[in-house]
């Protein structure tokens, strides 16, 4: 069985057009955020494959490349994807936290792309409930303490209830949408289901596009939700 090779252009290709668009959505983000405290970001999308992982995974690569302590947690608790991003054992993590009661610091991985990792380790029956536990608001506050960016990847929007309960313990949302194949409706739908509940969304990301061919896409791959549309 093949799996999906996720591709971190920051770390691999720092000098590609791909790579430079990251930077561009890291540095819309600190314009927006220039007067709140913004240190824990989510990332989720409408449906899966519209990638949200290789965003959480270049978003971080581009704070970390401008030398902030940045640190991934796979919230994703269902299907996580971060272990397989990195090329790490996904044998210790957030389940070991919760569950086996381990220091947190035990489980936190540092990864040679100087970007820590929290995996989610074993799966967690009940990942609703878990998320909901005033433990990982508390686990989430410590490292809050230790680092200057947490990237959190969160499951899709329309797949379950998780990527609302992460939305209420984080300071900002980026919604993800996969260029020529998100279907328009389940964006709509998606983006109204968080826009319902309040969250902060700090913009939408249209992953999938080649600045190569779609310059109009590259120029635009970062939008504010308050912009207005056609």
């Amino acid at each position: 069985m093949e799996f999906f090779e996720y591709k971190n252009v920051v770390l691999e290709t720092p000098n590609s057009l791909e790579a430079e668009a990251y930077r561009k959505l890291e540095l819309n983000i600190r314009i927006q955020a220039i007067d709140d405290e913004l240190k824990v970001i989510q990332t989720t999308s409408p449906t899966p494959k519209d990638g949200k992982t290789t965003t959480a995974i270049n978003l971080a690569a581009v704070y970390s490349e401008r030398g902030l302590k940045v640190l991934i947690i796979d919230f994703d608790l269902r299907k996580p994807k971060i272990h397989r991003a990195f090329k790490v054992a996904n044998e210790i993590g957030f389940y070991d936290y919760i569950v086996e009661d381990k220091n947190i610091d035990d489980l936190i991985i540092k990864h040679e792309s100087k970007i820590d990792l929290l995996l989610s380790g074993n799966r967690i029956s009940t990942p609703n409930i878990v998320l909901q536990a005033n433990k990982t608001k508390n686990m989430l506050d410590r490292l809050k303490e230790r680092y200057d960016i947490i990237i959190v990847d969160s499951p899709p929007v329309l797949s379950v209830t998780d990527a609302f309960i992460i939305s209420e313990i984080v300071d900002g949302v980026i919604f993800v949408v996969a260029y020529n194949q998100t279907k328009k409706e389940d964006a709509k739908n998606a983006l109204t289901q968080l826009q319902d509940t309040e969250v902060n969304i700090l913009g939408t990301v249209f992953a999938n596009v080649d600045p190569k061919k779609n310059r109009y896409s590259y120029d635009y791959y970062y939008r504010r939700e308050d912009e207005d549309e056609d």
